[in-house]
Formats: C-alpha cells, sequence, structure tokens
C-alpha cells in the first residue's frame, strides 16, 4: 500500500513507525500486547522486511523470531530510492534507539524537552559509531510539540484554562506541555523552536491545542514565514 501510495503521490510519502504503547487499541483489535523489548524486537524485524520488499527486485524471504515471509512481493516498487524515508518515534534508550540507529532515516520523539532530545542524540551518536552509521548525516531529527499561539500572552492564559485538565493547575498543565516552549506569541514561540534547531532538529510536528483557522493563519504568517 505504501508502495503503490508513493506512486500516485510522486514520491511524496513517509514512513513513521513505532513499537506501539497504547495497550487498549492493541486489545480492541485482538492482538496481544507484548513486552517492550518484544515490540521492539517485533518493530525492528517488520523494518527489515519492509526494507527488503522495497528494494529487492526478487522474491523476498525472510526468517525471524517473530515474523517470517516466503518468496513475498512488492510490485511496483516505490518511485523513492533507495525507498521512502522511515521515521521512527519513540523514547526508550537501551533497545528502541538502537533500532533507530539501525534503520531510520528520522528519529522523532514525541513531547521531547530540549535536554531529553539532546540525550537521545548522544546516545544515537554512540548507537551509530557502534555500527558505522553517521548520527549527522544519516539521521534526520524530529519532535512532536504542544502549541498555543495567540497574538497577546493574555490570549494564551485564556487558552491555557479552557483546555487544562482539572486536576493540573495552569503552572502543572503547562509543564506537561513541554514547560511552555512552543506556548506563547509567535515571537517566544520561534525562540523556542530555534533552541531544537541549534542542537540538530530539523523537522517539527506541532501539536495545536485550541486549534482554528486563524492558528494555522497566525502560526504560518508569524512562525514559518519567519525562520
Amino acid at each position: 500500500m505504501l508502495s503503490t501510495l508513493d506512486i500516485i503521490s510522486n514520491g511524496r510519502v513517509e514512513l513513521g513507525i513505532g513499537a506501539g504503547w497504547y495497550e487498549q487499541e492493541y486489545l480492541s483489535y485482538g492482538y496481544d500486547f507484548p513486552s517492550n523489548i518484544t515490540r521492539i524486537m517485533q518493530l525492528d524485524e517488520s523494518i527489515s522486511i519492509i526494507k527488503a520488499m522495497w528494494t529487492d527486485n526478487k522474491h523476498v524471504s525472510f526468517q525471524g523470531k517473530y515474523y517470517r515471509i516466503k518468496d513475498a512481493i512488492c510490485n511496483p516498487k516505490p518511485i523513492q530510492k533507495p525507498y521512502p524515508t522511515i521515521m521512527v518515534g519513540g523514547s526508550g534508550e537501551r533497545y528502541l534507539l538502537k533500532v533507530v540507529a539501525k534503520h531510520a532515516d528520522r528519529y522523532n520523539l514525541f513531547f521531547g524537552s530540549l535536554d531529553e532530545m539532546k540525550r537521545k542524540i548522544s546516545l544515537l551518536k554512540e548507537y551509530c559509531n557502534s555500527i558505522g552509521r553517521d548520527y549527522k548525516k544519516d539521521i534526520q531529527y524530529s519532535v512532536v510539540l504542544p502549541c498555543i499561539i495567540r497574538e497577546s500572552e493574555d490570549e494564551v492564559s485564556k487558552v491555557l484554562a479552557q483546555n487544562k485538565r482539572n486536576d493540573k493547575t495552569i503552572e502543572e498543565y503547562t509543564q506537561y506541555l513541554v514547560n511552555g516552549i512552543a506556548i506563547g506569541t509567535p515571537e517566544k514561540i520561534i525562540e523556542g523552536i530555534s533552541k531544537y534547531v541549534d542542537i540538530g532538529v530539523r523537522h517539527f510536528v506541532l501539536h495545536f491545542v485550541g486549534l482554528d483557522d486563524a492558528t494555522l493563519g497566525l502560526f504560518d504568517s508569524k512562525v514559518i514565514r519567519m525562520i
């Protein structure tokens, strides 16, 4: 399906994949929910199969601990060569980041603070060096950040008050939103995003709180066009 979509979109597909975390989602669809380590090893095998199916012009066979295929076919092949960008997301350091170092073209961290992102990049440098990959050239870095953007701080405070959970104070809710690094006026958000750029992050996925057309328009005109 991804290969076909890459063709009909003229080479714009990106694969975002992780080890899974939401147990109820697994159980709802009749899947077992194994341990973190098992799911990460399954992820490793999955990406190995996907890459082989995308690149091998012959029938593909794979025998792993969790998955196996025999003489499998994937035609047509993706337009992008050698294959579409593979983005692996997750926060596990001992196992997940080793899968990132092995397979990923891009690493994504959900709601990751600057310090957390610095640590992940440092570990990926170590893991990449051990297998002969360049952690700067071979892997891009991406972060998901919660964002509240308004013209004034008073408007920002109103959105925070309207959306916070009842069991959290405004301060606790702001801390949950990655210490408010992308919360505020356009100038403050540019300042926060720039701090990630300084450590090598080039891709940003914004989780907008209080999203509407005006929010997107403001972000487009006062942030995207100014960076």
